[in-house]
């Protein structure tokens, strides 16, 4: 569950990059960003943003994920997401409310509503990514979660632990893959049913490398920049 007690700080223009692969192509590049401070439903709320885009070898990808989150509380309050990949075109907005979710979506070129039933205080994946940052990785967690018509409590907890090198920094690295329970003995990955997961620094709580689970393959994330952390 999500401590109301924790300070949720985050500094407003930090942004990580990334050179983003392809299943096993260099197609551009991928970035996380706290863009700002914005109101959304007179509710302050951090801006948080992961962007891939890029192209090679007649594989064209563009990946927007905008996430407002309650800079109190740290829930979601709005997400978008605009996909574009092979075989795939789809855009949506999705307001947040206390047991709720509204969506509003382009679905190959088709426009349709729907609402779901989420648990208090829902995070989606972006937030999930941040959220991170301002727990114990050595407990397992559970966090209410919603996102693609999913609802639940996803379970963070580290999946192995493992040497990393990034920007000269070589330390011990944790892998997480947030697991969402669904049906008895099935279970979601948050990140992608194919082995989805994040690399996360063990001294800055940050994603070294991101792996991320798409309708058609895989695209991943290594770290090349990081300022205003």
């Amino acid at each position: 569950m999500i401590n109301l007690l924790i300070s949720f700080t985050l500094n407003v223009g930090e942004r990580i990059d990334y050179r983003a692969k392809y299943s096993f192509v260099n197609v551009g590049s991928m970035y996380l960003k706290v863009e700002g401070v914005e109101v959304i439903r007179n509710i302050p709320c951090y801006k948080l943003r992961l962007f891939a885009k890029g192209g090679a070898l007649g594989i064209n990808l563009y990946e927007d994920f905008i996430s407002w989150v309650d800079t109190q509380n740290f829930r979601t309050v709005r997400f978008y997401k605009r996909q574009i990949e092979p075989g795939w075109n789809y855009e949506v907005t999705i307001d947040y409310f206390e047991n709720y979710a509204k969506y509003d979506e382009v679905k190959a070129g088709r426009r349709n509503s729907k609402v779901f039933d989420i648990p208090k205080n829902a995070l989606d994946p972006v937030a999930l990514i941040y959220y991170v940052r301002f727990i114990d990785l050595k407990d397992t967690i559970l966090v209410p979660y919603h996102m693609d018509g999913f609802s639940g409590y996803a379970k963070i907890f580290i999946k192995r632990k493992e040497r990393c090198e990034w920007l000269d920094i070589k330390e011990e690295c944790y892998v997480v893959s947030p697991i969402l329970p669904m049906d008895e003995n099935k279970a979601k990955e948050v990140f992608g049913d194919r082995g989805g997961e994040i690399i996360i620094s063990s001294t800055k709580k940050i994603p070294v490398k991101i792996k991320l689970n798409l309708v058609v393959g895989s695209v991943i994330g290594h770290i090349v920049k990081m300022v205003g952390h």
